[in-house]
């Protein structure tokens, strides 16, 4: 039943692409493949807009880091909310009206010349060919702790079905497979609160156990730019630099899909407090995770039977509804369809880049139907190279919020910082944009490799106990004999020496 669900997740979303391809084809255009004719509604932006950004790091990264380091992971969210937020007043107004199939249009616009514009669409594609590596990595070795399916097979699955349905369906297909996707990681989140919380004690003891283990102590006012995570760099540097989302290639492809700037305002107002909920789901499943660990006296990383935090909460989740056939495949269904959207999203809006901004340039008379059979050779090229990324990408230690973040900050901060220096300095030049991206690039990666490298700034809090733990290392909950030795333990009291 597991894998009836699972299989059919990935279905449903290849037949919503397959769907608006037989739909618009007597539209075979480019801008009804790459911006939905500019006639897409408002509420499924959003919820394309809330999923594409948050992908496996909601589901995976932001529990793992929470169980690591408490409850102050909520405070990433105002970072997102108040960049779109912010993104509202100064995106939608700036660049609507200017109706641009890509955000790299504006750049040669403001500087009469084309060095910005391709500065800012190569940034753009090679932040996305490392983001899918990076998420659909994250989901594999997820799927592959705690369950048959190899790593290689759910790289392939999840990549090829994102690139069929993004290759054939065009932007609608996207985002209207983002709307079913939302819908089942929301589900999943939710089910996995509830039940791990019954199982867990109750919500009295899941607050008592984090309140004791201080990872409800949410508010870290420490100045110090060398610790990981605190008030400060949540909000304040996480504003600048979630910035990034609202003026990425997707966000700006999403807005330009919309009937009129005022819906486009909309999907940016309501995207920022929707990130606020979502984040909060996701903190709330890490406590809990906690929790329920803490009351079975088994911290599956600290005994060896998890190797990565990715795989922490579906471990947690296999677990638990162990005697509910098909929840766990739901579970592992929003994790895939979580990444599904993220890659399905990265590969239009790079296919967007190519055209817009290295085709269209040289080609300005190719015919509709070049134009699209261009833009799907492309997501097929790009999700190669995707796949090929995800493979060497396997080994990154650490949760997929901290690679990501990285990742965000030496690609996301130049552009950023290029925007808003284009927009609020009118005296900008080419050569002063171009050497301020590439030395802040740099200076980016430098910090994050440090921050790689020392390690005592931020350190874990307080473990689960291991005190229960049944001396096996490497469990994989999905082998039957090793599923009735723990069950036959759960049921004795020890009161020796444990294993």
């Amino acid at each position: 039943m597991d894998y009836i669900v699972f299989v059919c997740v990935i279905v449903i979303s290849i037949g919503i692409g397959v769907f608006h391809a037989c739909a618009g084809r007597k539209e075979n255009t480019g801008l009804e493949y790459h911006l939905g004719k500019r006639q897409m509604k408002t509420f499924p932006l959003i919820l394309s807009m809330l999923v594409t950004t948050q992908s496996s790091i909601l589901m995976l990264g932001i529990p793992a880091e929470t169980y690591l380091y408490g409850g102050v992971m909520l405070f990433s969210s105002f970072g997102l909310c108040l960049s779109y937020l912010i993104g509202a007043r100064i995106v939608v107004p700036m660049l609507y009206p200017l109706k641009l199939t890509t955000v790299s249009e504006y750049y040669q616009l403001r500087y009469k010349g084309k060095a910005v514009r391709l500065f800012i669409a190569t940034c753009m594609i090679l932040l996305n060919e490392i983001y899918i590596g990076l998420i659909v990595m994250a989901q594999a070795v997820a799927m592959e702790g705690v369950t048959r399916i190899p790593r290689w097979a759910s790289i392939l699955a999840v990549s090829s079905s994102a690139v069929l349905y993004t290759s054939i369906g065009g932007i609608k297909a996207v985002i209207w497979t983002d709307v079913f996707q939302s819908v089942i990681m929301v589900a999943g989140l939710i089910s996995v609160l509830i039940k791990g919380t019954i199982d867990a004690g109750g919500s009295a003891y899941v607050w008592e156990v984090n309140t004791t283990s201080d990872r409800l102590d949410i508010f870290n006012f420490d100045p110090d730019p060398l610790v990981q995570y605190t008030l400060w760099s949540f909000v304040i540097g996480g504003t600048f630099k979630f910035f990034f989302n609202a003026i990425k290639q997707s966000a700006v492809q999403r807005m330009n899909s919309c009937q009129t700037q005022r819906e486009a305002t909309i999907v940016y107002l309501v995207s920022g407090p929707g990130f606020l909920l979502s984040v909060s789901l996701a903190c709330g499943v890490g406590l809990v995770a906690y929790a329920y660990f803490t009351a079975k006296g088994c911290d599956p990383l600290q005994s060896k039977q998890l190797s990565n935090p990715n795989q922490l909460l579906p471990y947690m989740v296999v677990e638990i509804f162990k005697d509910y056939p098909g929840m766990s495949g739901m579970f592992l269904a929003a994790v895939t369809a979580a990444t599904l959207s993220s890659v399905s999203s990265s590969l239009a809006s790079m296919s967007s880049t190519t055209h817009g901004d290295f085709i269209k340039p040289h080609f300005p008379r190719l015919s509709d139907a070049a134009v699209t059979r261009l833009s799907r050779i492309s997501v097929v090229l790009y999700g190669v190279v995707g796949i090929l990324i995800s493979f060497l990408a396997a080994e990154l230690p650490g949760s997929v919020f901290k690679i990501a973040n990285s990742l965000m900050s030496v690609f996301g901060v130049p552009v950023t910082g290029i925007f808003l220096f284009s927009i609020f300095f009118p005296s900008a030049t080419q050569l002063s944009v171009m050497l301020g991206g590439v030395v802040s690039g740099c200076l980016m990666f430098w910090i994050n490799m440090g921050s790689a490298f020392n390690v005592k700034y931020h350190p874990a809090l307080q473990f689960a106990p291991t005190d229960q733990c049944v001396n096996i290392t490497l469990v994989n909950v999905t082998a039957p004999v090793i599923n009735d030795v723990i069950n036959r333990y759960n049921h004795q009291c020890v009161s020796h020496v444990p294993f």
